[in-house]
């Protein structure tokens, strides 16, 4: 009787490590290729968390430090629309609104430390370049994910945030190089 259970076991055994090969090549491909989509979406959100938490600190910085009205108002409205963009970016990562604030990469916790560092009378100028330069890289960041979301909810709000970055950054834009007048000296 012993010997029955045991070689029905080693029977179901070696049944498994026969069907198990063909059962994996046969769903691996796409299972493989939606997991890889699904931790590449993860990973998008983890670095837009980031990159939005470093935009809050920015602008309640410039509220902070700004000396101009023009700075202090750019923090405010910074920090009003990255809490928002944070509370939908959490909703799509599926994270708590009591959860943690995001972890910053080393070189966003060094743009952070740089501002701070930067002396009360520099500090509107370096906050307004940092701000610049910051847009250009999540543009490119949410311009990328727009082409590789799995998530069809992600790529709908990367496809939004392309536009708003685009349109904000068109907004502070320079105006074009217009000739100064000429002074009657």
């Amino acid at each position: 009787m012993r010997t029955a259970q045991w070689m029905s076991t080693g029977f179901c055994a070696g049944l498994l490590c026969v069907v198990s090969p063909s059962f994996a090549e046969r769903v691996s491909p796409e299972t493989t290729h939606r997991s890889t989509a699904m931790s590449s979406d993860r990973a998008f959100l983890v670095r837009a968390l980031g990159v939005n938490q470093t935009e809050i600190m920015l602008g309640q910085m410039a509220i902070a430090r700004g000396k101009t009205a023009e700075v202090r108002a750019m923090g405010e409205k910074m920090v009003q629309r990255h809490t928002e963009l944070a509370r939908q970016l959490r909703e799509l990562a599926q994270i708590g609104p009591a959860s943690a604030p995001p972890t910053l990469s080393a070189d966003q916790q060094k743009t952070i430390a740089r501002l701070a560092g930067v002396s009360e009378y520099e500090f509107d100028r370096a906050f307004k370049n940092t701000v610049s330069a910051g847009h250009v890289e999540e543009l490119a960041m949410y311009r990328n994910e727009v082409s590789h979301a799995a998530n069809p909810r992600l790529g709908a709000f990367a496809t939004g945030r392309v536009a708003a970055l685009e349109e904000s950054m068109a907004s502070v834009s320079p105006p074009p190089s217009v000739p100064p007048a000429r002074r009657g000296w």
